[in-house]
């Protein structure tokens, strides 16, 4: 009551200043959302409408909703935030979701539903703008002449994350002078029982399509997307354009598409030939196995093919489609098989050391890592010399260092080639640092290293391979000496905010100060048959697990982790480390997570890491839909629990651990099932 109180006395506020001149209700909405909680517009009288400049949504747990009311655009709203480069950015949707300040996150949990937005030609404005997670648009009709009626996400090359679990339901969105919706690095997005027509682009320009589907970088991920029951209507380009054939390469993760139910008729009115069809298709996932569905559409009347597929690299499930009546017929296009990475070895050659001199490989094992990708072969060293360096950069793709067993020493960071959001150099802090050299260019995918000795003597606080590419495999490594982490795994400076396709396999992993492994912000991480031993907890006070995975902030994924098959034995802290709650607030996406089959046992020996137990899971996916199956372990003689839990929120199934012989008992904060029993928790 008092809150519908507070908004009746703005809104006569309001009215009183609009009798003296144009009504403009930016100050007081803008005021109202920097508050947060939830703001009810009602339906003014006489048909009139709210008049506001473009708002900054940036609170978490934010409501916008209306009875009907209609809300006209003024123009940009003010800047808030400035570019890498320190351009200023504006409010350029009436309502753009996104932080007011790099030192917050992007906003989460933000619902805008029943309201009617008119965009006028002349403001080049969006309708709304959406640059946070866990959105719901739902009732909306938004009009005029927007650039695009709903825009999620963004990008540009050589930079795209994702955008996380966005819903657009029910709701009437027309005219977009570019598409009607765009959608750029999309992760659990759903666009259900919708209108979308009328996209104006001119003709041989925008795409103008009814949905747009995009990544802009090949790093930018597009998964688990549901397009259903919508009816997608008279756009200038195609109803559905899923646009995936990208100037630096095809994406790294393009899966789990779902294009249903829909009818999508008298579209690409004035569409180019490579845009011209019901439904385009144009590229896809690099390794070819992604997947897209399309079933039960009605796909009919369009300019063009029903559907053109352009340089396909997805697996199609088409069923029960009417694809009859388009102007060029029912399918049309291309598919490509893509192409073995390249292949062969060339021997490198290690020049000789002189007498009583310091060995120093560093420039031509970086020289030759920056001429090109293909195999570079370090052979075994004779009377047991280990080749040195500084921290090596490794930014081509297909690039793969392997030996018979040779041995690198690190001799502490290289050179720096990028630096961070706010400005930092970063160097080559590992002896390899799997990372884009440019900030133009894409990370660097496809690349394996294998069958080597890496040792970091104690003082340098390097880390033993960093990686920050796509599809990396790291294979039969031995790592130790004292690094900060023997392996770090995330997104840092690769313009994607996570590593996808990573792989660490058959390793021995030991001496870190820190972690083992630390993870943060990975899809599609799999560790399996690894040896991890020996953390040491230096300073006190670190983690000190075998495994941390543990995303920065809340916006990093941690999607499709398998721990599989381990030997995790003998560190200061946790054998697995899941910190799933960040300093942000809860994982916007952390799911499919899975830890097997391994042997985690003598723990958490020290009493120094904050956190002791054989395995640890803390927090989980925001809104408690993550999953995690924990199942066959080991779990023994670890100081604290076998299993710590804690402010869970994650579904997790138990069954076959062993979970014995624990200095704290076998669990605390989950129910386990007996061995050889299965349940699932929560209940």
């Amino acid at each position: 009551m008092a809150l519908a109180a507070c908004t009746v006395a703005a809104l006569a506020l309001a009215s009183d200043a609009g009798a003296a001149g144009p009504r403009d209700d930016t100050a007081w909405l803008q005021a109202r959302l920097d508050a947060g909680g939830s703001v009810f517009l009602p339906e003014l009288p006489s048909g009139q409408c709210y008049a506001t400049r473009g708002l900054w949504v940036s609170r978490d747990d934010t409501s916008i909703s209306s009875d009907g009311a209609c809300i006209v655009a003024l123009g940009l709203g003010p800047a808030r935030i400035e570019t890498a480069d320190g351009r200023p950015v504006r409010a350029n949707a009436v309502f753009l979701l996104d932080h007011s300040s790099i030192y917050a996150p992007p906003p989460v949990r933000v619902a805008i539903s029943g309201l009617r937005i008119i965009v006028p030609a002349a403001k080049r404005m969006a309708g709304i703008s959406v640059l946070g997670h866990e959105t719901t648009l739902s009732h909306l009709t938004i009009g005029g002449s927007p650039t695009t009626d709903v825009a999620i996400g963004s990008g540009a090359q050589g930079s795209g994350g994702m955008t996380a679990r966005i819903a657009v339901t029910d709701c009437r969105l027309s005219g977009g002078r570019r598409d009607v919706i765009s959608a750029f690095g999309a992760v659990g997005l759903r666009v259900e029982g919708n209108t979308l027509s009328g996209a104006r682009g001119p003709r041989g320009g925008r795409p103008a399509a009814g949905l747009h589907l995009r990544a802009a970088d090949r790093g930018q991920p597009t998964l688990d997307v549901r397009v259903a029951q919508n009816r997608i209507v008279d756009n200038a380009g195609p109803g559905v354009f899923v646009e995936l054939d990208l100037k630096d390469g095809p994406p790294v993760l393009a899966s789990g598409i779902e294009i249903s139910g829909n009818q999508i008729l008298r579209n690409a009115r004035t569409a180019p030939a490579t845009r011209r069809g019901g439904i385009v298709l144009a590229g896809g996932q690099n390794d070819g196995d992604g997947q897209i569905v399309l079933t039960d559409n009605v796909v009919r009347r369009n300019r063009g093919p029903g559907i053109l597929e352009r340089k396909l690299r997805l697996r199609v499930n088409a069923a029960r489609n009417d694809l009859r009546g388009n102007s060029g017929g029912a399918v049309k296009g291309e598919r490509v098989t893509p192409e073995p990475a390249p292949s062969g070895k060339e021997p490198g050659v290690p020049q000789a050391t002189a007498a009583g001199a310091v060995r120093d490989d560093t420039a031509w094992l970086q020289a030759r890592l920056d001429a090109r990708g293909g195999t570079i072969f370090l052979p075994k060293l004779p009377n047991g010399e280990c080749y040195a360096t500084r921290g090596l950069w490794v930014s081509n793709d297909d690039t793969t260092i392997a030996s018979d067993g040779g041995c690198i020493v690190s001799l502490g960071p290289g050179e720096v080639r990028l630096r961070s959001t706010d400005g930092d150099p970063i160097a080559s802090t590992g002896v390899f640092f799997v990372n884009r050299s440019r900030k133009s260019k894409p990370a660097p995918v496809r690349v394996t290293i294998d069958n080597l000795r890496i040792i970091v003597p104690d003082g340098q606080t390097m880390v033993g391979v960093a990686v920050f590419g796509h599809q990396i495999t790291l294979r039969r490594l031995d790592i130790g000496g004292s690094p900060k982490d023997d392996v770090s795994i995330g997104g840092r400076a690769n313009g994607n905010g996570y590593a996808g396709g990573v792989s660490v396999l058959d390793s021995t992993l030991s001496g870190a100060s820190r972690n083992a492994i630390s993870a943060y912000g990975v899809i599609g991480l799999r560790i399996e048959g690894d040896t991890i031993r020996g953390v040491r907890d230096s300073p006190p006070g670190q983690p000190a697990a075998g495994i941390d995975v543990e995303p920065d902030d809340r916006g990093q994924p941690t999607l499709d982790v398998r721990i599989l098959r381990n030997t995790i034995e003998d560190n200061a802290g946790p054998g697995i480390l899941l910190e799933l709650d960040s300093n942000s607030g809860p994982a916007v996406i952390a799911t499919a997570i899975e830890i097997s089959g391994n042997t985690i046992v003598r723990n958490s020996r020290k009493s120094t890491p904050p956190k002791r137990a054989g395995i640890v899971i803390a927090g989980g996916q925001d809104g408690g839909g993550g999953t995690l199956i924990l199942r066959d372990n080991a779990i023994r003689e670890n100081g604290g629990p076998g299993i710590l839990a804690t402010r869970l929120k994650l579904s997790v199934q138990t069954s076959g651990n062993d979970l014995g012989g624990n200095e704290g008992g076998p669990s605390t904060g989950l129910e386990v099932a007996p061995r050889r029993q299965e349940a699932t928790y929560p209940r």
